[in-house]
């Protein structure tokens, strides 16, 4: 059986095989959708890529970036921040140790 697969692998493999980037790129393409329609609806100024595969970084960055650029068309973006999370593939452990803490309404 293969080994586990990681984004910090898949990562490195990136600077070395263009298809592997491209993986990495279409992820964020499709991932950047998600975010586009969130854009349009919500209006954030802020959107936060969390978990494991927000460790692909700038790669994955950029093509979110990229697409809620392309895809939302009823108000400017370029105040739109998109960021990688800081808590890493702790992102959902903690935010739901977050949400467990909160009342219940």
């Amino acid at each position: 059986m293969a080994a586990n697969v990681t984004v910090r692998a898949m990562v490195a493999a990136s600077e070395n095989d263009p298809r592997v980037r491209e993986a990495l790129v279409d992820a964020g393409k499709w991932i950047g959708i998600a975010a586009a329609n969130v854009v349009t609806t919500l209006h954030p100024q802020w959107v936060i890529l969390g978990g494991g595969v927000a460790q692909a970084g700038e790669i994955l960055v950029r093509a979110v970036r990229e697409e809620i650029h392309d895809r939302v068309g009823m108000f400017p973006t370029t105040d739109v921040r998109v960021e990688q999370s800081l808590l890493g593939e702790q992102a959902g452990l903690l935010g739901a140790l977050a949400l467990a803490g909160q009342p219940v309404v």
